[in-house]
């Protein structure tokens, strides 16, 4: 059973990111919906990894009650985690400003560099996207720790010759029940489209 439920996950999140990573082009014709259907791709991967700075141990299900966003980046990345990054911001700024909210939804930015990226590496690039720890949490463990979560969201990462890593900038946003019910590529993750995504989610 267990081997039937990680190969419907992974069947799930594959076809999830392959409809959005389809075409960049079209995602910049594409109109913002305010009435969005967001059904269940999912179960969430559970997980458990520590925040920087602090190393507090983070569960995914200690989280259950709240809306979850989950982003996979790497600090020192200088092309795709940056954008992402600033998306995050930006979601963050318009859940803290929305009194029905800001209790109610957590932001979870994931390292898939747990090598090069410490705690100390983590804090330090939170604080320049002025995250804060209330709604906004960075996250990392050691690299032994960090392979099952990863590989769990189909977070592969590959060497490039320029030290960077290429790898899938996709975020997911997850509902109060631990279910995956979007999953955005950077070419799709618009702020303003996962903020409705959000709204929807807690009814609002």
């Amino acid at each position: 059973m267990r081997r039937l439920c990680s190969f419907a996950l992974t069947l799930a999140l594959c076809f999830a990111a392959s409809a959005h990573e389809k075409d960049d082009r079209k995602a910049e014709s594409l109109a913002i919906s305010s009435r969005p259907h967001l059904n269940v791709i999912a179960p969430a991967p559970e997980f458990a990894l520590r925040e920087a700075p602090g190393g507090a141990l983070v569960r995914l299900s200690d989280l259950r009650g709240k809306i979850v966003v989950v982003a996979f980046i790497y600090t020192t990345c200088t092309t795709t985690c940056p954008i992402l990054s600033q998306q995050m911001a930006t979601v963050q700024k318009r859940v803290m400003q929305d009194k029905r909210l800001r209790d109610r939804v957590v932001l979870l930015s994931v390292t898939v560099d747990p090598t090069r990226d410490s705690a100390a590496a983590l804090a330090s690039y939170a604080s320049r996207f002025g995250a804060d720890p209330a709604v906004w949490k960075f996250l990392r463990d050691s690299p032994e720790a960090m392979t099952p979560v990863l590989g769990a969201y189909r977070e592969w990462t590959r060497p490039m010759k320029d030290g960077d890593l290429d790898h899938p900038a996709r975020v997911h946003l997850i509902d109060a029940d631990g279910q995956i019910r979007e999953i955005y590529s950077l070419a799709f993750f618009d702020p303003r489209q996962a903020f409705i995504d959000i709204r929807s989610l807690a009814g609002n």
